[in-house]
């Protein structure tokens, strides 16, 4: 289990459990990105804050230690829908704020000498026939630019592709690492991390952490699609992403393939893949369809899905003729939070001092930086951005088990879309049936 690249063969030294009743000023729960950026930003506004960390596992055990490692300024809701719920305002502050992050990252990472694999090479949307390429079209303004075959080519060499649509603003990374340095940067700043830490009760001026009474002014439940059920008040399921890494790519395989850059790729398809090619020439290329589980559940099972393993090796395949002799070393999965609306959420009650946040759906890399900004922003009484997330109501899914049925019939039409369109060379009708209904 998470045994992904980019935690490769490192063993895991566990930090102490909480085993005696504390006082802080921050229980923050969750040791991915958006617990661990939270407590960076706290401690950058207020260092004299006295914030711990409770993680029931490991510091990047979960989506935080197994993403795909971009760093990129997409959001899980459409441009369009944000403009409309939110106004061209809030939506043109989001983008500049994600945009900036992406770059602040790097910022902290080089000041701090984090060896990190981080490299702004941008983003391609590729597609290999031409309803992708009409969909992918409609995306263009002035963060994004429609390339023609031969500019695709030019780039990385992918035979298949027709065109695609570039924008500067991403970064490849190992968030594993990513992870773990940011933890051990924050240590070093006096916020306590306990491990092997689980937390039973949150609200009322505290927690209970492994049958410990902790005091709180103020926790933040940063668990993402790790979070108890009694917790998840129906709001958030958890979905699996899967991802799979070839061996170390000879020179010669990586200069036919060029993207001297790093650019991050995804297939225009309806299915999403993405991929970036690492800091020592390996492709890793993750991708979505494994089925959810009643009732919401984990399962482990799930993150070794071999006929999805297996399909992320044809697709990479598909895509780069130039690996068919090359091995696949790594493969790993994990799960994500969707939220009813696709939203991200940032949560504070004020009298309660609980914060909620999460909802990112697999882009949560920078997001989480972001949402974890803000919320320290407002914790300590500062001014905000007009940001969508901010107190979103992201809705409640549907009770079992047409929750199940449902989500699964909406993967089923997904992978179906997009035979349809190979097959017939139009845009998918099913597409335009289906995308109304997932509410994206």
């Amino acid at each position: 289990m998470n045994a992904s690249l980019w935690r490769a063969n490192s063993e895991i030294a566990y930090r102490l459990p909480i085993n005696n009743s504390a006082t802080f000023d921050i229980a923050i729960i969750g040791g991915g990105f958006s617990g661990l950026w939270s407590a960076y930003h706290l401690k950058q506004i207020q260092p004299s804050l006295k914030i711990a960390i409770f993680e029931k596992e490991y510091v990047g055990f979960g989506a935080s230690g197994r993403n795909g490692g971009w760093a990129s300024a997409e959001y899980p809701t459409s441009s369009g829908r944000l403009i409309k719920e939110h106004g061209l305002a809030a939506y043109q502050q989001l983008r500049a704020s994600l945009i900036k992050s992406i770059s602040e990252i790097g910022q902290i990472a080089a000041q701090n000498n984090w060896d990190i694999d981080f490299a702004k090479g941008g983003a391609l949307v590729f597609a290999t026939n031409n309803p992708q390429l009409t969909r992918i079209s409609k995306d263009i303004d002035d963060e994004h630019q429609l390339l023609s075959r031969a500019e695709v080519l030019e780039r990385v060499n992918i035979p298949k592709a027709v065109g695609g649509v570039f924008t500067p603003h991403c970064a490849a990374l190992n968030p594993y690492r990513l992870c773990r340095l940011l933890a051990q940067f924050l240590e070093k700043n006096q916020v306590e991390i306990f491990e092997k830490s689980t937390v039973s009760k949150i609200g009322g001026g505290e927690i209970i952490a492994n049958g410990y009474t902790i005091k709180a002014n103020t926790s933040i439940l940063a668990t993402e699609a790790f979070t108890p059920l009694p917790w998840q008040d129906n709001k958030q399921i958890p979905i699996y992403s899967l991802m799979v890494a070839t061996e170390p790519l000879p020179k010669t395989v990586m200069a036919e393939i060029k993207n001297t850059s790093r650019m991050t790729l995804q297939e225009g398809c309806h299915l999403i893949t993405y991929a970036q090619f690492t800091g020592d020439n390996r492709l890793a290329i993750g991708g979505r369809g494994v089925r959810y589980k009643l009732f919401s559940r984990l399962s482990e099972r799930s993150e070794k899905d071999n006929r999805m393993h297996n399909a992320l090796e044809r697709r990479a395949k598909s895509w780069f003729p130039q690996l068919a002799d090359s091995k696949f070393e790594y493969h790993w999965g994990g799960p994500v939070a969707l939220t009813r609306r696709w939203q991200a959420y940032l949560n504070f009650d004020k009298n309660s001092r609980v914060a909620k946040i999460g909802g990112y759906v697999g882009d949560g890399v920078t997001l989480s930086y972001l949402v974890a900004k803000t919320l320290a922003q407002i914790i300590c009484s500062q001014k905000t951005p007009n940001l969508p997330f901010i107190e979103q109501k992201v809705g409640r899914w549907e009770i079992e088990p047409i929750r199940y049925l449902a989500v699964n019939a909406g993967f089923k039409a997904t992978v179906a879309a997009d035979f349809e369109e190979r097959l017939t060379n139009r845009p998918s009708v099913l597409a335009s049936i289906i995308n109304p209904l997932i509410n994206r």
